[in-house]
């Protein structure tokens, strides 16, 4: 029998064929046609378990806020946070991940749990957020409560929402957090927020951190990640030394260094913010040889490469550390002023 003759038959009729089909089969029926689905959605909702509930609202968490909002009520009621083992992806992590703000307050509404915790990295729905440069998705889980200096990774390496940002070059991101409060000196792999958008070399991220209080003068991880192996020595440097872009001494997995665009300004604003060539040196003087190898010169010459690239940054320290205007992402309502702290 066609789906027409189904459509056409009584309504007594198709009443009776619940009994004899299984949920999947009853609901694919039902969405053959409006007539159908009208007589057939209340034996369907009738056969929602809290198990079945809990199926459908992860189902629905990305892209179907109808279908969550009659789960979260009555009479289903099912309970965004329960059922789900600890480490589990929840509804809210879906949702955040899908960048569905609606969904994100309906689940919240209903009692979601901000903080709750997926997998063995231990990712939070405002981890995803911030990944998506959802603004309005972080703006609402932290007026939720999620913890905005929330911890995430494993095995070697390890990053909080303010580090996401910065390695992604999400500028307006970056602004927000550090407008609700997030700590710019907690560490991750990659150091400080600072060593995170130096890695990266997101030169608006950086001069808006330092312009904040980002301290310039810093110990981080040169090769962060590695639990075992890795890079040889050094294992870790302050940020100018990073900034330089020395080619690392020779290994397996030694590191290629970073592109020259933007090396000297980044030197450059560095130092307008007090970072110590000093502390660099003792660095360079230390791994002189194997850093002299690795760029295939002699000792001297590296020092002289040194030399020079200070010099050219110190040149335009006026230049990087004059007051300015940067340009937000794409839509965005307002841009950031940047001005020297440093009396440069």
């Amino acid at each position: 029998m066609s789906t027409d003759a189904f459509a056409e038959l009584p309504p007594e009729l198709i009443s009776l064929l619940p009994p004899t089909l299984s949920t999947g089969a009853l609901n694919a029926l039902a969405l053959t046609c409006r007539r159908l689905h009208a007589i057939l959605q209340p034996e369907l909702e009738a056969r929602i378990t809290p198990e079945l509930g809990k199926e459908l609202l992860f189902w629905a968490a990305d892209s179907k806020p109808h279908i969550v909002a009659k789960l979260l009520a009555p009479p289903h009621l099912i309970k965004p946070n329960e059922g789900y083992e600890l480490e589990d992806k929840t509804p809210l992590h879906v949702a955040a991940e899908a960048g569905n703000t609606g969904i994100v307050a309906l689940l919240l509404d209903a009692g979601a749990d901000p903080a709750a915790r997926w997998d063995q990295d231990e990712r939070q729905p405002l981890h995803s957020a911030v990944w998506n440069n959802d603004l309005p998705t972080v703006r609402l889980l932290l007026d939720r409560g999620a913890n905005i200096d929330a911890k995430y990774g494993c095995d070697g390496w390890s990053l909080f929402p303010l580090h996401e940002a910065c390695t992604c070059g999400y500028l307006e991101m970056v602004s927000l957090l550090l407008e609700r409060g997030a700590n710019m000196e907690l560490r991750g792999h990659h150091g400080t927020a600072l060593g995170f958008a130096l890695h990266e070399r997101e030169m608006d991220v950086i001069r808006l951190l330092l312009l904040k209080g980002a301290k310039a003068e810093v110990s981080v991880p040169l090769n962060g990640g590695w639990m075992c192996g890795g890079p040889p020595k050094p294992y870790k440097a302050n940020l100018l030394y990073l900034a330089l872009g020395l080619r690392h001494p020779r290994g397996i997995y030694s590191p290629e260094p970073p592109p020259e665009e933007g090396r000297k300004e980044r030197i450059a604003l560095l130092l307008a913010y007090k970072a110590s060539k000093n502390e660099t040196m003792k660095i360079i003087f230390e791994y002189l040889k194997p850093l002299a190898e690795a760029a295939e010169t002699t000792e001297k010459e590296l020092l002289g490469l040194v030399q020079t690239r200070f010099k050219e940054a110190e040149a335009i320290i006026g230049d990087v550390a004059t007051p300015r205007q940067v340009e937000l992402k794409p839509g965005s309502a307002r841009a950031v002023a940047f001005s020297s702290s440093s009396g440069d």
